[in-house]
């Protein structure tokens, strides 16, 4: 597991106080060439920091760490940075010192403190700056002195004058793109393809890259698109462009600014147009969008109705014109989203009436754009989601299933998450034993694989990466708690990689019921001889921990290590129960070849789900 906190930008800040046990610095060192300062520790901590003026310095405190020996001191060969002291501040605590050269600062936001393991840690210092000050007036004239050398200067800022919203970053969903913003809604400016047509740039007005995205060209190789590329195409006004390198023949793209901090791309007609790998592209025509075209005379239809059918099994969109339309699962607020392009609502727009009994469990109308509808569907548990159809030029009807399976499903990955090992004869998925129903009531986890894409989390013997292990846990949890009839919602489907923020927001725009990160945990590779299962909580998540801790610890007989609290993000930020499940060592003998091998981690999810259900059964 990787834990990150950022300082916030006031001194004397403190992050993770909670007491260890006593326990010693094995190692230290400044990393001059990449401005890190990284430490291990033979127990876990939680580092504290702040940043103190008058000589500006960086202090890191590490409660209940012994250092063992005399003070030791590294002089750095950094601009700004003067050295780095380690020693004992208390007879409990162990201070690190980073000292900064005179007229020099830090910003506190900038400072990064990642953890690859509870015992593994590095501190990720910004350039430092010179510190603003104002010289006083010399009584009289001296010699100038020879100039100092100047600083390099620290690279420019992506922000710009005018920006109202920062992308952050670039999600692959099953159905297109999701573009993840922050700050005020995106708007979108201008759609455009090149004369070739292998190009499609999509500007957002008003919009900035976010100096911390590092990966602005993404490879794709799917859904048509080759790779998707992230440009600050203008600065006065700023706008951020989005190109596509297309298929010639591909359809086009639109865009739509969600209420949901981001942009959705989507293809006209929908994933139905795209060819599947492998397969040739249609030559010399052009691909028909689902609803035929527009209006005659380039009117623009309204949306005249959303409704059920009399015997719930289909959402029916009713026009007054042609339309054309598409769907998928949108991505940040987990629901079904329907985009009805040349289309408006009026105030006689109807939109149905949502009993207890209904398929649905929310669902709203908005007018994306002058010409774009949207209609998201939040759908109860145990629903489905079929494909969407036009049997007549004004309507269009969409599958909806109470049981069986799904022909369009909840969010999958596209194609399986590769495993270090050769894969395991599947052994059969019996659901976790109960000893009375689920409540019918309205009840949804969010199961949260830890890290993925640019983050691989802990990595152990033989390569053995956590992303891997616990996409694949997790995914087996929540389709084992689907078949109980609990709506189980997944913070990520696919290696993308996905900060602590957005999971946390999707739980409360969810309005979870629980929530549960799944973790792999780590030591150093000289100790393969810790093994076991940690389970970890902050406030009202203790029965939950206790529940998961021990229907694993009774299916797997792993070593036990505890149930702790702990102030990680994901926990604190909650407001529903929420803990994080360390579900083994990748760097432990024992544990590594557990985590490797699919039919122990179809055990291990199928304990954690057991935990889940027996939970809600015992709290409802």
């Amino acid at each position: 597991m990787r834990f990150s906190w950022l300082l916030s930008g006031f001194v004397g800040l403190m992050l993770l106080s909670s007491p260890v046990q006593a326990a010693s610095l094995q190692f230290w060192r400044f990393d001059s060439s990449r401005n890190r300062l990284e430490f291990t520790t033979d127990s876990s901590v939680q580092p504290r920091a702040q940043l103190i003026f008058n000589p500006t310095r960086l202090v890191i405190d590490l409660p209940g760490i012994r250092l063992g020996r005399a003070t030791q001191n590294q002089l750095v060969n950094t601009p700004g940075i003067q050295s780095v002291r380690v020693g004992q501040f208390d007879a409990q605590t162990t201070r690190l010192v980073i000292e900064l050269a005179p007229g020099y600062t830090l910003d506190p936001n900038q400072i990064q403190f990642q953890g690859s393991a509870p015992t593994q840690w590095s501190v990720q210092l910004p350039t430092p700056v010179r510190a603003a000050v104002t010289p006083a007036p010399a009584p009289a004239p001296a010699p100038a002195p020879a100039p100092a050398p100047a600083p390099a200067p620290a690279p420019p800022p992506t922000s710009t004058a005018g920006s109202s919203n920062q992308v952050e970053g670039v999600q692959v969903t099953p159905d297109g793109f999701f573009i993840r913003t922050q700050g005020q809604r995106a708007e979108v400016q201008r759609i455009e393809r090149s004369r070739d047509r292998t190009s499609i740039h999509i500007d957002l007005r008003g919009s900035t890259i976010a100096p911390g995205l590092s990966a602005r060209e993404l490879t794709i190789n799917s859904k048509g698109v080759q790779n998707l590329q992230l440009s600050q195409s203008q600065n006065s006004p700023p706008v951020t462009r989005i190109t596509l390198k297309v298929n010639r023949d591909s359809p086009d793209w639109n865009a739509i600014a969600s209420t949901a901090s981001g942009v959705v791309l989507l293809p006209q007609g929908g994933l139905s147009r795209i060819p599947a790998q492998g397969q040739a592209w249609p030559s010399g025509q052009q691909i028909a969008s689902t609803g035929g075209g527009s209006t005659p005379s380039g009117q623009v239809a309204t949306v005249q109705s959303v409704e059920l059918s009399g015997d719930g099994q289909q959402l029916l969109i009713r026009t007054n014109g042609q339309v054309t339309a598409a769907s998928g699962w949108d991505r940040t607020t987990t629901g079904y989203r329907i985009v009805l392009n040349n289309a408006r609502i009026t105030n006689q727009t109807r939109m149905p009436q949502l009993g207890a009994a209904s398929p649905f469990l929310r669902m709203s109308i908005s007018q994306e754009t002058p010409n774009t509808v949207a209609i998201l569907a939040i759908p109860a548990s145990g629903v489905t989601i079929g494909e969407l159809n036009q049997p007549g030029s004004q309507l269009i009807a969409i599958q909806v299933n109470r049981s069986g399976s799904p022909v369009v499903s909840a969010p999958t990955p596209n194609e399986p998450i590769p495993v270090n090992v050769p894969p395991a004869a599947p052994a059969p998925t019996p659901a976790p034993p109960s000893t009375r129903p689920v409540p019918n009531s309205r009840v949804v986890v969010v199961v949260d694989p830890g890290h993925g894409g640019r983050d691989p989390g802990a990595v152990g013997i033989g390569g053995l990466q956590e992303k891997v292990v616990v996409m694949d846990i997790s995914q087996q949890v929540a389709a084992i708690l689907q078949q109980n009839g609990i709506q189980a919602v997944l913070t990520r489907t696919s290696d993308v990689e996905i900060d602590l923020e957005p999971r946390v927001r999707m739980a409360r725009q969810m309005n979870a019921t629980l929530f549960v990160s799944i973790h792999a945990n780590a030591i150093s590779m000289s100790r393969p001889d810790v093994n076991g299962l940690e389970t970890y909580y902050y406030q009202s998540g203790l029965g939950l921990a206790r529940t998961i801790h021990n229907s694993i610890l009774q299916s797997t007989g792993m070593p036990d290590r505890g149930v702790r609290q702990a102030r990680f993000y994901v926990l604190r930020q909650t407001s529903m129960p929420a803990v994080l499940v360390e579900t083994g060592f990748v760097t432990g003998r024992e544990d590594a070849a557990r985590l490797a091998n699919p039919a122990f981690r179809r055990q291990m999810a199928e304990a954690i789900a057991r935990g889940i259900i027996q939970y809600i059964q015992q709290n409802n």
